[in-house]
């Protein structure tokens, strides 16, 4: 069974990734604020009982295009989300394979996996901290499965959620609350951070980061078994 902390983690990182607000275009189009472009390099963090491991991440943005890469010893892997094409791609650098996926499957996936919370309060603490360069704000999270705080930043425009618009079901009031800000620092009750962004670059970003090269060769996705 998942712990407390753990969902409060879960929590936490799914606003950060894009996973659970589905509001962020609206909000962002409302208040008039362009979408952000450019890198993002990240640091997770869990504990385990070999201690604490930390895992680096790197997001790239374009146009609503969303790549994550996650390094490793064979070259790592990556996943790119093209809501144009409602699809999203896993990329294997060591074999130089890939596998395709439909983004509203991928949503529904990830949704199913880990659940996601509709009575999480959203409370501002008006307290200030600056991360990676960029002023944010304190703002926690609070709901049945756990807390979290949140340290949201206004400077750097609205984080794109590339699964938004594909899925169907009401908009929460508390995304809403949040879906116009760029959030750079999760921190649980226990004091641990398990996420925090480490560097922030502004740039243009070439296409091609968002497509599966030319020379990689597709693979079936794994089927997921049934439910027993």
């Amino acid at each position: 069974m998942t712990s407390r902390r753990g969902r409060a983690a879960t929590l936490a990182v799914l606003v950060w990734s894009g996973v659970a607000p589905q509001a962020g275009a609206q909000a962002g189009a409302q208040a008039g604020g362009p979408p952000f472009e450019g890198a993002v390099t990240l640091r997770m963090s869990a504990k385990t009982p070999q201690g604490v491991q930390r895992q680096q991440m790197e997001y790239l943005m374009r146009n609503g295009k969303l790549r994550v890469n996650v390094p490793g010893p064979m070259g790592g892997m990556a996943m790119i989300a093209v809501p144009q094409e409602k699809k999203m791609y896993m990329l294997v650098a060591a074999p130089n394979t890939y596998m395709e996926m439909p983004l509203p499957e991928a949503a529904a996936a990830a949704k199913s996996a880990v659940g996601q919370p509709d009575d999480v309060k959203v409370t501002r603490t008006g307290r200030m901290e600056t991360v990676a360069g960029f002023s944010c704000e304190h703002v926690q999270l609070a709901s049945r499965s756990g807390a979290a705080d949140m340290c949201l930043s206004k400077e750097l425009g609205r984080f794109v959620n590339p699964m938004e618009g594909l899925r169907q079901g009401s908009v929460a009031p508390w995304q809403k609350q949040i879906a116009n800000e760029f959030p750079l620092k999760v921190t649980l009750p226990d004091g641990t951070v398990p996420l925090e962004v480490t560097r922030v670059e502004r740039k243009r970003l070439p296409d091609d980061l968002f497509a599966v090269p030319e020379h990689y060769r597709k693979m079936a996705m794994p089927q997921r078994r049934p439910p027993v």
